[in-house]
């Protein structure tokens, strides 16, 4: 049988006959429960990926994910940093998580690519740029960029991820997505079940015995007069009490709606906006003053152009323009 990245989850414990307090299950259940376990987790888990992550400890994964802390094809660790400088006693590593449950409600891992780390994410695809447990960056060099799609709009999905150490190529049944510091990332694909439609009802509806059912209903009992002590001349005016015409009012056309099903009203909305009567009707518009003749109020200067031209100054340097 073909090897996995993934593994199914433990199966859970068998359920049984209740068992009082302190005793423990017969060996024959203990038995039939690691048969199950081993099963399970033997086949493989065709369930598609909806979200991965990249953590900096493998044992700090992100709860309903799974890291992939094992190298495909030499069992060994498999840290995506790969970096032997060692600064202050601490090793950079990074590990990839994914999840079959996590994610974007109907949205699935669709494709994967290997970029650069300096190159722009394709159209339509996402990367992981910080490290879900340290919040630090999540590459060195290069990266992985996935595509997530929606349910019905693709018919296969990523179901497994693993990480080659000695590998140049693609295991059987694998697609090779990149190299990421001299580790190869390869990705399993599966069809998506699709969901059938129900059948169309193709029996007719008789309208007859619905509306025979209806005719059956009944809602509210009718009310007996017969023993009320109410006379006919009390009825009649209390009847006609009730179908009093109501005071009409001007009324405001509800706004539409932008979200939700309320639409949203203030204080003022079904208020007419209208002028006063009691100003409408003493209001008279105030008369202006008549603007007096401009040709009174010019000046030519007659008497000031003489006075210069007659006076000469004593100051050398200021010569008057009007004396010659």
């Amino acid at each position: 049988m073909q090897k996995s990245g993934l593994k199914r989850a433990p199966a859970p414990p068998a359920t049984g006959p209740c068992r009082g307090p302190g005793m423990l299950p017969s060996p024959q259940a203990h038995q039939q429960k690691n048969v199950i376990n081993s099963i399970m987790s033997i086949l493989p888990d065709n369930r598609p990926i909806t979200s991965l992550q990249i953590v900096e400890d493998s044992d700090k994964c992100p709860r309903n994910f799974t890291v992939i802390n094992r190298t495909y094809d030499q069992d060994s660790d498999a840290d995506l940093w790969r970096e032997n400088n060692i600064l202050f006693g601490k090793q950079t590593s990074r590990y990839l998580c994914l999840s079959k449950i996590e994610g974007l409600p109907d949205y699935v891992v669709e494709t994967l690519k290997i970029i650069s780390e300096k190159e722009h994410a394709p159209k339509e695809f996402s990367l992981l740029s910080r490290t879900a447990d340290t919040e630090q960056k999540a590459w060195r060099k290069r990266q992985i960029a996935y595509k997530l799609s929606k349910r019905g709009s693709v018919s296969h999905a990523i179901t497994d991820i693993i990480v080659c150490s000695k590998l140049k190529v693609a295991p059987e049944g694998f697609i090779m997505a990149g190299d990421i510091n001299g580790i190869l990332i390869c990705y399993k694909t599966a069809p998506l079940p699709t969901r059938v439609p129900p059948p169309i009802p193709t029996a007719k509806l008789n309208l007859n015995d619905l509306q025979t059912a209806i005719d059956k209903i009944s809602f509210h009992k009718k009310p007996d007069f017969k023993d009320s002590a109410i006379t006919d001349h009390e009825y009649e005016e209390i009847s006609a009490y009730q179908h009093a015409a109501s005071p009409k009012r001007h009324t405001h056309i509800p706004p539409a709606s932008l979200a939700g099903t309320l639409g949203a009203y203030s204080e003022i909305e079904g208020v007419p906006f209208m002028l006063n009567p009691n100003l409408s009707q003493n209001f008279t518009m105030p008369t202006l003053p008549t603007i007096p003749s401009t040709s009174d109020l010019n000046y030519d200067f007659q008497l000031e152009r003489q006075i210069l031209c007659t006076t000469k100054s004593d100051n050398s340097n200021l010569k008057n323009p009007f004396f010659r």
